[in-house]
């Protein structure tokens, strides 16, 4: 018996980190006063700075960037994937009624999402299976698991979630009375092999370290 094929999709939780997380926030919220975003297609009646402000470029953000990438690095280790590095990142904010389109990153390897608030209700992260399209003559009597085209996942606050780029995702809409405000990120492949830091990868993914 095999479930072929897994999708790794891993929530890493940050609530531990005040101090870095506060730092964050604090840059976040204030671009967010300052309005450095605009409307975006994918942002249904919300905000994005996608394109153009990156939150992760602030001195200020630079702990939790650090943090971001070692989950990034762990996740890389798990599916023993070519070390990855954080290339660009933006927020999206959701009033009341927004949602995020279906989507997937274009041009990137490994893809996260920050909660950076979270109220209740305020909508579940989802993912589409990209067997769906094939799948199209299957009839069934009754809903199983083999069935699945689509999955959510349960969020929190002060949490990442990494997921493979490729991997069409959305959100639901926003129930809560609050804002939603997210920020993410894209990673492009290290191909340096004379970096220290491909080469410590490296040596960790084979137990050399």
């Amino acid at each position: 018996v095999m479930d072929l094929f897994p999708t790794l999709v891993e929530a890493y939780d940050l609530t531990s980190f005040t101090e870095e997380v506060g730092s964050f926030r604090g840059v976040v919220m204030d671009a967010i006063e300052n309005k450095k975003n605009s409307d975006h297609a994918l942002a249904v009646n919300g905000r994005s700075s996608h394109g153009g402000y990156d939150p992760l470029t602030d001195p200020k953000s630079r702990p939790l960037l650090e943090i971001f990438q070692r989950c990034v690095q762990d996740y890389s280790t798990k599916v023993a994937s070519w070390p990855t590095v954080i290339s660009s990142g933006w927020y999206n904010v959701l009033p009341p009624g927004g949602y995020t389109e279906r989507h997937r990153h274009e041009s990137s390897v490994i893809s996260g999402a920050f909660y950076l608030k979270l109220p209740e209700n305020s909508g579940n992260l989802y993912f589409i299976s990209p067997l769906q399209q094939y799948r199209m003559c299957e009839m069934h009597v009754k809903p199983n698991y083999y069935q699945n085209s689509a999955a959510e996942m349960n969020l929190q606050e002060n949490w990442l979630y990494i997921f493979p780029s490729w991997l069409e995702h959305g959100s639901k809409p926003n129930e809560s009375d609050e804002d939603r405000i997210t920020v993410s990120f894209n990673t492009y492949l290290d191909n340096d092999h004379d970096s220290p830091g491909f080469i410590a990868y490296m040596d960790n993914l084979n137990g050399n370290s």
